[in-house]
């Protein structure tokens, strides 16, 4: 079935620019007497899409985690120690030591207050100067989880978020730059690995598919119109003669399968699956070796015998078939 044109044809209001004479000599030649297969341009086209919206999802997961995450989390471990100064003051005045205490890694402490997360709860529900210390250290729990989150929650990143400036300009100064902005969403502990995933998907399934493409475009077929001979990539060479059966099972995919007789040299008795989708003009060649072989199958030749719905070029395989998946030959 000869190859369809998906450029418009003119028209009184638009004229196709004229062809090259490459272009003109590759699009008026008959198929069969063509020696070499080409990708398919519709092929070409959809794996290309595929690939861009693979690696543009892996890009966008990779900012998420490197950029994107990262920035809101810090925002909100900064808005956490905002509240943590502020019950510390309200506690005790900033008369007491901020922060972990001596001898003791931040991991250590949050684990500490994490254990008496309840003695706390309840100690805040009543009055008094307990309750106060209690609210500073539920408060402090929060910046050190904010820090966990990040991965961040280590001794010098500790002291230095406290020790920025004296506690009190500190406070007025996070106090100043929260009364002007919307409490930050915290960090949930998934946010960035599941951006660290969408990473890898994306650019691993790129990766992927782009060697699949590299590898479907270093194959070719060979033609031999004389002698109807389907030169395979691997070198092998086949004639209809060669052939026992010609199976259309999924025709409607694209897909052309070959019964090997078993006397040929190289390929005797296997099934050869020759996608007609990827390399044109192989749907004419092995409809041509078809006929001369079973001319009889062509007898009642009609719409729904002979020829795929379109050419590879133009249509779609059906929707459960998957063009870009490697093929035995």
């Amino acid at each position: 079935m000869p190859d369809h044109d998906d450029t418009p044809a003119p028209t009184s209001e638009t004229a196709t620019p004229a062809a090259t004479p490459a272009e003109a000599s590759a699009s008026s030649a008959d198929p069969l007497d063509l020696t070499r297969t080409r990708l398919s341009g519709r092929w070409l086209r959809k794996m290309g899409l595929f690939l861009l919206l693979l690696i543009g999802f892996g890009i966008w997961g990779l900012y998420d985690a490197l950029v994107a995450y990262p920035d809101r989390g810090e925002n909100a471990a900064s808005y956490r120690l905002y509240q943590y100064l502020e019950a510390a003051d309200e506690a005790h005045g900033f008369a007491l030591p901020l922060g972990v205490p001596e001898g003791v890694t931040p991991p250590e402490h949050r684990r500490d207050i994490r254990s008496r997360f309840d003695d706390l709860r309840r100690t805040i529900k009543n009055a008094g100067a307990g309750a106060r210390d209690a609210q500073a250290e539920l408060a402090m729990l929060a910046w050190l989880d904010s820090l966990s989150t990040l991965g961040r929650l280590k001794p010098e990143r500790v002291d230095s978020d406290l020790s920025a400036e004296p506690p009190r300009d500190l406070l007025a100064s996070l106090r100043a730059e929260w009364d002007a902005k919307d409490a930050p969403k915290p960090l949930s502990s998934y946010d960035i690995p599941v951006q660290w995933l969408f990473a890898a998907v994306g650019l691993g399934g790129g990766l992927w598919l782009g060697l699949h493409m590299v590898g479907v475009a270093r194959k070719r077929y060979g033609w031999e119109r004389p002698t109807m001979t389907l030169t395979l990539p691997d070198g092998s060479t086949l004639t209809p003669d060669q052939v026992a059966e010609f199976d259309k099972r999924k025709w409607d995919k694209f897909l052309f399968f070959f019964k090997i007789k078993p006397d040929h040299p190289s390929l005797g008795g296997r099934e050869l699956k020759l996608d007609l989708y990827q390399y044109v003009p192989l749907e004419e060649w092995t409809v041509a070796m078809h006929k001369h072989a079973r001319p009889e199958d062509y007898e009642d030749e009609g719409a729904d015998q002979g020829e795929l719905p379109d050419s590879a070029e133009t249509a779609e395989p059906d929707a459960q078939s998957d063009p870009g998946e490697p093929k035995d030959a």
